[in-house]
């Protein structure tokens, strides 16, 4: 029987985060029954980056799945799965520098201390740095969370640098996903400011039919740009909620994080997220 090679999280003791099912690397383990998405079955993401969108748990695997399989937005569940090597932290921790550090990509302007927090984190991880300096760091940078002036362009960018900080030191699964979610978030609302930018230009210059057109559809993509940015700071700010009470986004409608995780899912993958996969990828080799 076929495999195929997918990314799942499980918890410190090796059990799933929910249903308490206990693994051991290298071994299959199986569901009887029919297999469902959300509902049945073992439940993994076929890419790194979707991976890291489904964190339910702390301790990061590659592993196969075989047998049944139903698949909903960023990840599927099967009949049959095995954990098969893990993935070490500091994998994440560097995805989630490097995530809050192309969040800065292209910004001017940005306070100073936004940088410092992310280079802090970096030397950290590198051993250059010790706690106390990434400590200091991260409260400067804390201080413009009240800081009105830092706008709404410099939160987002803010909200990668700490949660990256985050994962240096603590939960480097749900913070991470935290920092990429808000560096995600960052470059799409850049694409839906240039959107709107190119749509007043556009509509500027309507004097015909055919220059009519051509508005509308840059107004289509300024309207897609924007959603898609919305949608991704909704998902930025569940992950990062999520990591700071130590829980995960019930599969419940009524939960207004999973309504954020569930806006976030039904969006395409772009070019910014497939960049951060690419990130991944090459992390893990």
């Amino acid at each position: 029987m076929s495999s195929i090679e997918c990314y799942r999280f499980v918890e410190d003791d090796l059990t799933s985060a929910t249903g308490g099912l206990s693994w051991r690397v290298g071994e299959w383990n199986g569901v009887s029954g029919p297999v469902a998405c959300c509902v049945s079955g073992l439940h993994a993401s076929l890419t790194p980056r979707d991976s890291v969108r489904n964190v339910y748990g702390r301790r990061w695997f590659r592993a196969e799945a075989r047998g049944e399989f139903s698949r909903q937005d960023t990840k599927f569940a099967a009949s049959e799965m095995r954990l098969v090597e893990e993935i070490p932290p500091l994998v994440l921790r560097r995805f989630a520098v490097r995530c809050a550090r192309r969040g800065l990509e292209q910004r001017h302007g940005m306070d100073a201390r936004i940088l410092r927090c992310i280079e802090a984190t970096e030397g950290f991880l590198d051993g250059a740095l010790g706690e106390d300096d990434l400590l200091e760091a991260r409260r400067a940078a804390g201080a413009l969370v009240t800081d009105p002036s830092i706008g709404p362009d410099g939160g987002r960018a803010l909200a990668a640098a700490l949660s990256a900080s985050r994962a240096a030191d603590g939960d480097a699964a749900s913070w991470t996903a935290a920092a990429a979610g808000a560096a995600h978030a960052a470059h799409l609302a850049a694409d839906a400011i240039a959107a709107a930018m190119a749509l007043t230009s556009s509509y500027a210059e309507v004097h015909n039919v055919a220059k009519g057109f051509a508005a509308a559809k840059t107004a289509d993509h300024a309207a897609a740009a924007a959603h898609s940015a919305a949608a991704s700071g909704a998902v930025a700010h569940a992950a990062a909620v999520a990591a700071a009470r130590g829980s995960y986004a019930p599969d419940t409608a009524s939960d207004a994080y999973f309504a954020a995780w569930s806006a976030a899912a039904a969006q395409q993958a772009d070019s910014h997220y497939l960049a951060q996969n690419a990130d991944l990828i090459e992390l893990i080799a």
